[in-house]
């Protein structure tokens, strides 16, 4: 079983990454339901109690191997193909990104994905659940490109790539003129709308032995806050955020921690560098600019 370290960083790291539906679709439902209350979307996690143990499922993430309890089970999505290849203009190539090195010693890069032409959405704070976001006007449109990365310790357990422990996650997207500056913009507008928010879901746990059948349920609030510390110290454009988060089942409560997200620009990319832990603002700089300096070669126009 994971220690307390390992617990608290991989709760923090996997409910962080939750997706919630994007924000012209948010918009929609709540002018539909008019006379319903707006939900936001259910966080998948397993729970474990005996000893306060929670464990949240990333949307590109099997379930973690459990003892005694395991994860009913989930699909995980295909990869999404692309027309766009190395000779096109909005190609991202791998070695724009943060590199395992940059990272750390002993870490290795997994769960890399790339698509293109799909709508921002909700592209970095999990806000449908702050109902001051819906009045935001933010960025509605496409990115070119994405690539998207984690970075990770390597599995505890051989050929179990979901035991692996993340520490950093990097999502770089190649946007259309304008949209880049528009969504730096954004990034500090909602930051500001929705600084304290609470989340709801579900906590499921599934017994072993029962072929997956879930046997408990526990309605869960996570309680979000995000806090703009710095800007300005990297890139063309970068911000520097605090987010924190508590979950709570009523009777028990969490503290899961402190990630540190940083927002950068180089041109016409946007690239989000988050750091599991968030602890050390003085390390996540450094990543930032790092990270800006890979990207400079792939930005339109070139630093």
């Amino acid at each position: 079983m994971p220690d307390d370290a390992d617990l608290a960083a991989r709760i923090a790291a996997d409910l962080a990454q939750v997706k919630w539906p994007a924000g012209d679709e948010i918009r929609r439902t709540a002018r539909r339901r008019t006379r319903r209350s707006v939900l936001a979307a259910s966080l998948s996690v397993l729970v474990l109690f005996s000893g306060i143990w929670v464990v949240a499922t990333r949307p590109l993430q099997a379930p973690p191997l459990q003892t005694g309890f395991a994860a009913a089970p989930e699909s995980v999505p295909e990869p999404v193909p692309t027309t766009i290849g190395p000779g096109d203009p909005a190609w991202i190539p791998p070695e724009a990104l943060l590199t395992p090195e940059d990272v750390g010693q002993g870490l290795v890069a997994s769960r890399v994905s790339v698509d293109q032409d799909r709508p921002v959405g909700d592209w970095m704070f999990t806000l449908a659940p702050c109902r001051n976001y819906l009045s935001v006007r933010t960025y509605e449109g496409v990115y070119q490109f994405r690539r998207q990365q984690t970075v990770e310790y390597p599995p505890k357990i051989p050929g179990q790539p979901e035991t692996g422990m993340p520490v950093l996650y990097q999502t770089v997207m190649r946007l259309p003129a304008g949209a880049a500056e528009q969504m730096m913009s954004d990034a500090v507008t909602v930051a500001k709308v929705c600084p304290k928010y609470v989340s709801e879901g579900t906590l499921s746990a599934a017994e072993a032995g029962r072929s997956g059948q879930v046997v408990k349920q526990l309605p869960v609030q996570t309680t979000h806050a995000w806090q703009l510390v710095d800007r300005g110290f990297a890139g063309d454009e970068s911000l520097l955020f605090k987010h924190t988060m508590v979950a709570s089942t009523g009777a028990r409560r969490a503290d899961l921690g402190a990630s540190a997200v940083v927002v950068l620009r180089v041109g016409d990319l946007v690239a989000t560098v988050e750091q599991v832990d968030g602890e050390n603002p003085a390390r996540t700089r450094k990543l930032a600019a790092r990270a800006a300096s890979w990207l400079c070669t792939t930005a339109t126009p070139p630093c």
